[in-house]
């Protein structure tokens, strides 16, 4: 399958604005963590948690991106698309746009992450800010769709995701992330039997 460089979605609102949306509370706790996903998806695994590298590549981020970053149109931005597993089950599907300026001096190694986790990275600089978080629900129709769901062996008919932007001083990078249905159905039975285990105690 070919991976498209600029999917589009113009689908993204505040993340406030989720409280007024019929959305599960646990779909709503995990768009609106404001820790590292790595570290909650390592802890929610009771297994192994991995990285598939899905696509790298120089791309000239959207309008609305170049805008977020603070960066020109015209500057090349590097595309990484990644896969977030536990136990071979794919959980997300992030897309992560990195400039060129980002990349230069000690943050150059966010080129060489291959299969290790950026969250591991980012959550690691002292200096690290989070800020315009966005949501959105993406249907069969959007591009991006058809990209997160590659080779999850999974069937659905929408997927919620969130987007942030990070800061490192000047630095600046936009994550997206897309949360696959089988790390909301598992966590939904988990807090179900967990509340029926309390009830019968």
């Amino acid at each position: 399958m070919v991976l498209r460089k600029h999917p589009r979605t113009s689908r993204w609102f505040d993340h406030t604005h989720l409280s007024a949306r019929n959305i599960h509370p646990v779909v709503i706790s995990w768009l609106n963590d404001q820790g590292s996903l790595t570290k909650r998806l390592m802890d929610y695994c009771p297994g192994r948690f991995s990285v598939r590298l899905l696509s790298q590549q120089w791309i000239r981020p959207q309008a609305e991106e170049a805008e977020l970053l603070a960066v020109p149109r015209h500057q090349k931005a590097l595309l990484r698309q990644v896969q977030l597993l536990c136990d071979d089950t794919v959980c997300v599907y992030a897309r992560s746009i990195i400039p060129l300026t980002t990349l230069k001096g000690k943050h150059q190694r966010l080129k060489r992450l291959a299969n290790k986790p950026l969250g591991g990275y980012l959550f690691a600089q002292s200096n690290l800010k989070r800020s315009n978080q966005h949501i959105a629900r993406i249907i069969r129709k959007d591009p991006l769709f058809e990209i997160a769901l590659s080779d999850a062996e999974q069937h659905c008919d929408q997927l919620w995701g969130r987007r942030s932007l990070f800061t490192m001083g000047k630095k600046s990078l936009l994550v997206s992330e897309f949360f696959l249905p089988v790390l909301f159905e598992t966590e939904k039975f988990n807090q179900k039997a967990s509340t029926q285990k309390i009830e019968k105690i």
